[in-house]
């Protein structure tokens, strides 16, 4: 088994001070591939993953992770065991939030939500190399036509490829919708945990980034995440991954490591 990741800044702070650190600590074997940072979106990384992928064994199996917000609390034994749990061949991180299609994706999902996380969150994710590379050859773009009502919007001059088509989770979300029986979600976080905020508009995280940035740790928002972050950090995961999504919660984790305020749960494998 291996730990895919793509990083165009190899010195990236959680890359470097956490994601490296956790798997070296869980024996994980973590290959991370740099991209050209130049012109780098993220839907980049699915044609990366594919290439390398076409250089696996069909049977290897892969947990593709994201570089700059995630670290890894358990092992490959505990990673295998609960994948093997699935009944669906390709398991996906969920989060609590529609993203990038916001209320557009709730539209376009056929079942209820399965709380508490109930949608697809691209930044971790686990097959065989053979399974996730078979749905990324029938699957080469979006396949956005197969639904008609993103069909219809576009006739109304609303592409969804064209306002998304930046995001690799748009991609993965589409093609979940219609391989649901070969790729599933870890709507239960026993593998893949998101701690991202929940929020009813996912324009407010945009607006928290701005505001962050214009005013550093005297922002409202940095001090409502970080004091919402250090709550639910009280209750430790029992997930492998532990994703960290939205930028604002990213910098708060990196400044709670450098205060010292990390829970042991987390700083403690970094130390084995």
């Amino acid at each position: 088994m291996k730990v895919v990741t793509i990083a165009t800044d190899l010195e990236h702070p959680f890359l470097r001070r956490l994601l490296v650190p956790s798997c070296d600590a869980m024996g994980l074997n973590l290959v991370v591939i740099q991209a050209n940072k130049k012109g780098f979106r993220p839907r980049d990384k699915l044609a990366i993953l594919t290439d390398h992928l076409a250089r696996c064994a069909p049977d290897e199996l892969v947990m593709f992770t994201d570089a700059y917000d995630t670290l890894f609390i358990r092992g490959e034994e505990y990673i295998r065991k609960v994948h093997a749990s699935f009944s669906h061949r390709v398991v996906f991180s969920a989060e609590p939030n529609s993203w990038p299609l916001g209320n557009l994706g709730l539209a376009l999902q056929k079942d209820p939500p399965v709380r508490p996380y109930p949608y697809l969150n691209s930044g971790g994710f686990i097959g065989l190399a053979g399974d996730i590379l078979a749905l990324c050859a029938k699957y080469p773009e979006p396949p956005s036509e197969q639904f008609p009502l993103l069909r219809h919007l576009r006739t109304h001059d609303y592409d969804t490829d064209k306002l998304f088509r930046f995001s690799d989770q748009y991609y993965w979300t589409l093609v979940h919708l219609l391989e649901s029986d070969t790729v599933g979600l870890d709507n239960g976080a026993v593998l893949f945990e998101n701690f991202a905020p929940a929020v009813a508009n996912f324009c407010e995280l945009t607006r928290w980034t701005s505001d962050f940035r214009a005013r550093g740790k005297q922002a409202a928002s940095y001090r409502r995440e970080h004091a919402r972050l250090q709550a639910r950090l009280q209750s430790p995961s029992g997930a492998a991954q532990v994703h960290f999504a939205a930028s604002l919660t990213k910098a708060v984790v990196l400044d709670l490591l450098d205060e010292g305020q990390l829970p042991s749960w987390l700083v403690g494998v970094l130390r084995q």
